[in-house]
């Protein structure tokens, strides 16, 4: 018998599929944020006390560590199998799970570090299939409705990563003379960076190359 599988994306809008259904009870931001918070940082078993101060910095330690118990439970009712993938004590919560998970980010990431790889290669074709494929994994920004502190700069490392991957992908297809697919990039590009004059440049040469007046 085959295990389900947790599909969660945190780029973009956020989707949890469990067993191929979609859980739509994890509908606050603060679920969702809590959630993600476990999930990226999975590689360090967190403390309650730190998550309680993290999420609720302006109220006094008990009232902290009770929303955080509330929190838990609120998640748990919302998806039963949560157990799977968390294990908790009284001090400790980690997301460590037990069946098979996806997750979005993850892949993003992978798919860089394939990138990464195929660079040191001189391997262009296994390039742009690796960048490609990050920036379709990319839908957006992380959690892009969640304005907890701990998740800017992570937000914002995502978002470097994908302007990283558009400006390697225009660098590739300019290098193989495909101006119609290098504009599209290039365009992509200057509307996330409006202020690059760098980028109206290049967009221009790319017009004036493939005979577009535009």
């Amino acid at each position: 018998m085959t295990m389900p599988t947790l599909h969660l994306r945190l780029l973009g809008d956020f989707s949890l599929i469990y067993d191929d259904r979609q859980v739509t009870s994890l509908n606050t931001m603060r679920m969702q944020s809590l959630l993600a918070y476990l999930v990226l940082h999975h590689d360090v078993p967190q403390q309650r006390q730190h998550l309680a101060f993290l999420f609720w910095p302006e109220t006094t330690e008990a009232q902290a560590r009770n929303n955080l118990r509330q929190l838990l439970h609120q998640l748990r009712q919302a998806l039963p199998a949560m157990e799977q993938f968390l294990s908790s004590d009284t001090h400790m919560l980690h997301w460590h799970p037990v069946t098979p998970f996806h997750l979005d980010v993850a892949a993003f990431e992978k798919t860089l570090t394939l990138a990464d790889a195929a660079t040191q290669r001189n391997d262009q074709h296994s390039l742009q299939a690796a960048l490609e494929q990050a920036d379709s994994l990319y839908r957006g920004e992380l959690l892009p409705g969640c304005y907890d502190e701990w998740i800017l700069p992570e937000r914002d490392r995502l978002r470097q990563r994908h302007l990283q991957v558009l400006e390697q992908l225009l660098r590739l297809f300019e290098a193989q003379g495909d101006n119609v697919t290098a504009i599209r990039y290039a365009q992509r590009l200057i509307g996330l960076d409006p202020l690059s004059e760098n980028l109206y440049r290049r967009l221009m040469r790319l017009f004036a190359l493939n005979n577009d007046r535009a």
